[in-house]
């Protein structure tokens, strides 16, 4: 039986085409839809800029796997040293990021909504309730749950460097620079990306001086 004649032009073709499915079938992207409503769920959140960050790192790490926990950390980190606040620098982020100019758009008005409408409710009601007992409740009440959220998130977020390591030794500096000594925040982030870099690059070098030992 003959074999098919494939030619130069054809099996090139066959290879960009496999190519391409395979980077689409990789490639896992956020409608702006999808990316309204992630937003507009991390808006919702309560306990403040962590809150809103597990919701984040809930929906586009955990659930979608649209980036990665590496990734995840290194835009927060980013966000965390821009003068904006962090959580409308992630918005632009991942806005710019699954769906240009029109998705940072999306994201930073999803984001924005749930937070206009619920301080305008909160401050009517703060108005007519300040003199109430049920004002008195909410030290006991929705405080704690508050704190709980920030606690849960922080952990989930750090549970990867929760083990002997330089990572986890690096954390602990910064802990203290920030809780002791008071140092702006800003500056441990970049002193701290400045670090973690050169830890890199001794990681890359090791790397390759043993596969070139390894060939020898």
């Amino acid at each position: 039986m003959d074999k098919p004649t494939i030619y130069p032009d054809q099996s090139r073709t066959t290879l960009k085409t496999g190519l391409q499915k395979h980077k689409v079938k990789d490639s896992i992207r956020v409608t702006k839809g999808e990316l309204f409503l992630i937003f507009l769920k991390a808006g919702l959140a309560f306990g403040g800029g962590l809150g809103i960050l597990a919701v984040l790192e809930d929906e586009l790490v955990s659930k979608r796997r649209a980036v990665t926990r590496e990734e995840f950390l290194t835009i927060y980190g980013i966000g965390r040293i821009v003068p904006s606040g962090t959580m409308t620098a992630l918005a632009v982020a991942y806005g710019y990021k699954f769906g240009g100019m029109p998705g940072t758009v999306i994201a930073l008005l999803a984001l924005s909504i749930p937070v206009f409408v619920l301080t305008i409710v909160l401050t009517i009601a703060y108005h007519y309730l300040r003199n109430s007992r049920l004002f008195g409740l909410l030290p006991i009440t929705i405080m704690p749950a508050a704190l709980a959220l920030i606690v849960v998130a922080a952990l989930k977020l750090g549970k990867d460097i929760f083990r002997p390591s330089r990572e986890l030794i690096i954390a602990g500096v910064a802990f203290a620079l920030a809780l002791v000594v008071r140092v702006n925040p800003a500056i441990i982030l970049l002193v701290g990306g400045a670090v973690g870099a050169f830890i890199l690059q001794g990681n890359e070098e090791g790397k390759t001086t043993k596969k070139k030992g390894g060939g020898r």
